[in-house]
């Protein structure tokens, strides 16, 4: 094999085949056009040279020719003797290679140079668009960088960018200089301030202080000035108008509250009365009065005219059920000023503060001679005398009980003179220095509801209810569409009070509890009325669905859970005196639901004589007009008071919460 070295090109030489290596190192330049014709004139050559070199060679040898400095060529032939003509004419194609070679060296080298010239011409713009803008004398120096990518890529310490910089420039010609001179615009000298008068003919705008602007809001109205005159008459008539709409306002308030104090009635209060328990089972865990007192202005918010607060005084039991010293209000609930407090609080939101008071049982003090718990201390120090006869744990020397016994402590004697001045004082002490406004009387089954009269005679509540307590009727276990008896019961002892004093209405209670389960015919009797005592004498029926001994912890008699919305619907739209029990109102989540019902009920002007009128009451669902305003209806079946003939008026829908109630007003 022969080896022919041009400088930087080899040719091996191959029969049928020639493979050219370049050794220059590879320049990541794009060279334009011209690279690709430069390329294809070199292939051109190389092809009409070489194109028969298995002719110039005599056999599979190769032959190489080597170019020394000088550029002397030598020939070094290893194998068969080679032909004389044929090794010049492959002299000569050599020589031609060669020349082709440094004419393509030079116009790689001339296009490297371009490019540099073009990158160091960008360089120059970009260094020349930082600027250094003074903002303050105080301020630092902010440099403003307009570059390009390349920018991004070359920073000033790049050694490219030196290379660049300091490399070989080329002048703009003579041609190009005088086309650039024609076309450029003609800009005048730039100014050093555009507002100095030495350097130019600009003068600066002769604008007028702040402060002698004219301002809307500082601006006052000119003398005789017909619009300006107008506006302050109507100012002054709009200023009087609100003067006599609030003088009248007060006028009216105060009227009304005449009005109210001579109608009021302790058994109905104004009769638009909504009350609030304010207390569950467990409120004597903690400090409750601390605890109820800033609840006072929602209260007030959401429509609740009266708080029902748990009991006072003194008590063997935390709950205060089973009272001893009736003066010692220092309860588990709180302290005698924590309590007076809480009721102030009542007070400033217009709410009525009732007292739970228990009557008919007191628990003693010390034992007797014969170790029996019946002499009592404190500021009533009562002996057995002040205690029944029949009641057989405590060896009482007064008159019989006039009402059913209470075993847990001693029952008290109402007949004997003494004790019952000594409770219309207590009453009387609770409602003048304490500040309460009403009560509400525990276990009135065990005396008689004409002592009750006298005691409210006296102290004259507000409002007053009676917790009389009677079982419903049931058969098999199921319960008895007539209630006729157990309502009959609780209004003998409205009866027996004279009228004085509401009661809770336990009979619609438990009626609910099975008419909201698809069973919304035990909501009318046969006289069409509601079933409760709601339906004989509304204005002394106080509703409710659930309270400390029937729910919380409790649970005696806990009203169905899922069935709250509709109770709540259901006494909240009829006559009587509707209770708000607190777990429902903060812990059940039932807050705004209830608010809803509140309100709907004030917009009606619903009250506890309201007349109802109930269109059905079947196993799918209740309606009934309550007042003139208010149609609801209980229950999942398709109703309308469009579908009733005998509704006239144009109703809308206020409140609809599907199956369970809806409530249309009359427009």
């Amino acid at each position: 094999m022969a080896t022919i070295s041009l400088a930087d090109v080899t040719i091996w030489t191959l029969p049928h085949n020639l493979y050219v290596s370049s050794r220059i190192c590879p320049i990541n330049l794009y060279l334009g056009p011209k690279e690709s014709s430069l390329t294809r004139k070199r292939s051109e050559i190389k092809r009409k040279c070489l194109h028969k070199s298995n002719n110039i060679l005599k056999s599979r040898d190769a032959v190489c020719y080597s170019v020394g400095e000088s550029g002397e060529v030598s020939v070094n032939i290893a194998g068969d003797e080679v032909n004389e003509d044929e090794l010049m004419a492959t002299r000569n194609a050599i020589l031609l290679i060669e020349k082709e070679r440094d004419r393509l060296l030079n116009e790689l080298a001339m296009s490297k140079l371009k490019q540099q010239e073009f990158l160091s011409i960008i360089m120059h713009d970009r260094k020349t668009s930082i600027k250094e803008i003074e903002v303050d004398e105080m301020d630092k120096n902010v440099k403003v960088v307009n570059g390009g990518r390349l920018a991004l890529v070359i920073d000033d310490d790049s050694q490219k960018l030196k290379l660049l910089n300091n490399g070989p420039r080329r002048e703009i010609p003579d041609w190009m200089a005088r086309r650039i001179g024609s076309v450029r615009v003609k800009l005048p000298p730039r100014k050093i301030n555009a507002f100095d008068p030495d350097t130019s003919k600009f003068k600066p705008l002769d604008l007028p202080k702040p402060d002698e602007v004219w301002s809307i809001a500082q601006a006052k109205p000119k003398d005789r000035d017909v619009s300006i005159d107008r506006v302050i008459d109507k100012e002054v008539v709009e200023k009087k108008r609100k003067a006599l709409e609030r003088a009248l306002q007060r006028k009216t308030v105060q009227w009304q509250e005449t009005a109210e104090e001579i109608k009021t009635e302790p058994g109905t209060g104004t009769g638009r009365e909504i009350v609030f328990q304010g207390f569950n089972w467990e409120s004597c865990r903690k400090k409750w009065y601390m605890d109820l007192a800033p609840k006072a202005a929602d209260l007030s918010r959401c429509g609740i005219t009266a708080v029902w607060l748990p009991p006072p005084t003194e008590s063997v039991a935390p709950q205060g059920y089973m009272p001893s010293d009736l003066y010692n209000l220092n309860s588990a609930y709180g302290t005698q000023e924590e309590l007076k407090y809480c009721i102030q609080e009542l007070h400033n939101q217009h709410l009525l503060a009732l007292g739970d008071v228990v009557l008919n049982h007191r628990c003693a003090h010390k034992q007797s001679e014969n170790g029996i718990w019946n002499i009592f201390g404190g500021k009533l120090p009562w002996g057995p005398e002040a205690i029944v006869c029949d009641d057989p744990n405590f060896q009482g020397r007064g008159g019989p009980s006039s009402g059913d016994i209470f075993h847990a402590a001693p029952n008290i004697d109402h007949s004997q003179e003494f004790v019952r001045n000594d409770v219309k004082q207590w009453l009387n002490w609770l409602r003048n220095n304490i500040g309460y406004d009403g009560w509400r009387l525990d276990f009135v089954r065990g005396f008689s509801g004409e002592y009750v009269k006298e005691y409210i005679e006296t102290s004259k509540p507000a409002f007053a209810i009676g917790e009389y307590w009677d079982s419903l009727s049931y058969e098999g276990g199921n319960l008895c569409y007539n209630q006729d008896a157990h309502r009959q019961r609780v209004i003998n002892w409205i009866n027996a009070t004279g009228g004085s004093s509401s009661a809770f209405d336990v009979t619609t209670k438990g009626i609910l509890h099975s008419a909201l389960h698809n069973e919304y015919w035990r909501l009318i009797d046969p006289n069409g009325k509601p079933t409760g005592v709601m339906g004989w004498w509304p204005s002394r029926a106080v509703t409710f669905l659930e309270n400390h001994d029937t729910g919380s912890t409790q649970g005696h008699w806990p009203f169905p859970r899922d069935k709250l919305m509709q109770g709540y619907a259901y006494i909240l739209t009829h006559p009587g005196t509707p209770v708000v029990f607190y777990d429902h109102f903060y812990d059940f989540g039932l807050h705004d639901v209830i608010t809803e019902l509140i309100d709907a009920r004030k917009r009606a002007g619903i009250h506890c004589r309201s007349p109802v009128k109930i269109y059905h009451a079947n196993n799918d669902g209740y309606v009934a007009q309550i007042g003139d305003t208010l149609v609801m209806k209980l229950g999942h079946f398709d109703w309308n008071p469009s579908k009733e003939i005998d509704l006239d008026g144009s109703w809308q829908k206020f409140v609809d919460k599907g199956s369970d109630y809806q409530l249309w007003f009359r427009m």
